[in-house]
């Protein structure tokens, strides 16, 4: 198995185990922003682990990239980022305080690009890496074809990174982000 996969593989078991119940002798990095950490990788983990059941399919088609984050999240468009709506989720988010705008971002972060036909949105794997729907609409033909995939880059071709949130729907809602 190769070591993104394998690295990737030990982060979702480690994130759905978060889930559940952060053991007792956890310790965080030096500087790590544990509060924030604890919030959102568990949901981002458990996003993941549902985005990848879909992986190699065409689910919600050429331009479902926010469809399919919804539904990786749990969500719908209703409940989610509208359909056709990821540059100005990321703008609404980034106006109160939530956005980043350079990588890496986080594994289970939200990363949103722009490019020729709007604005596109991808799951972080972390490690360079992103799981996302909607390829063939912004990149026709790239991979094997499918619109669910995993990407090497959140600049795709002619698409530049707008910028990176974690997603508003975490697993832990503390007040503040």
């Amino acid at each position: 198995m190769p070591p993104f996969r394998r690295n990737l593989l030990r982060g979702l078991i480690a994130g759905v185990c978060a889930a559940v119940a952060v053991p007792a002798a956890w310790s965080a990095p030096a500087g790590a922003d544990v509060i924030s950490d604890v919030a959102h990788a568990p949901n981002g983990a458990v996003a993941i682990a549902r985005g990848m059941t879909m992986l190699h399919t065409n689910d919600f088609g050429i331009y479902g990239c926010e469809d399919f984050v919804d539904a990786a999240y749990g969500l719908t468009t209703a409940t989610g980022i509208p359909h056709d709506g990821a540059i100005a989720y990321y703008q609404n988010l980034a106006a109160h305080g939530q956005g980043h705008s350079s990588l890496p971002a986080p594994v289970g972060a939200l990363v949103f690009s722009r490019g020729p036909d709007g604005g596109h949105v991808d799951i972080s794997l972390g490690e360079g890496h992103y799981l996302s729907g909607g390829v063939q609409g912004f990149a026709p033909g790239w991979g094997d074809g499918t619109d669910i995939q995993i990407l090497p880059s959140a600049n795709l071709g002619a698409w530049q990174l707008v910028g990176w949130a974690y997603a508003p729907w975490s697993a832990v809602s503390l007040g503040s982000s």
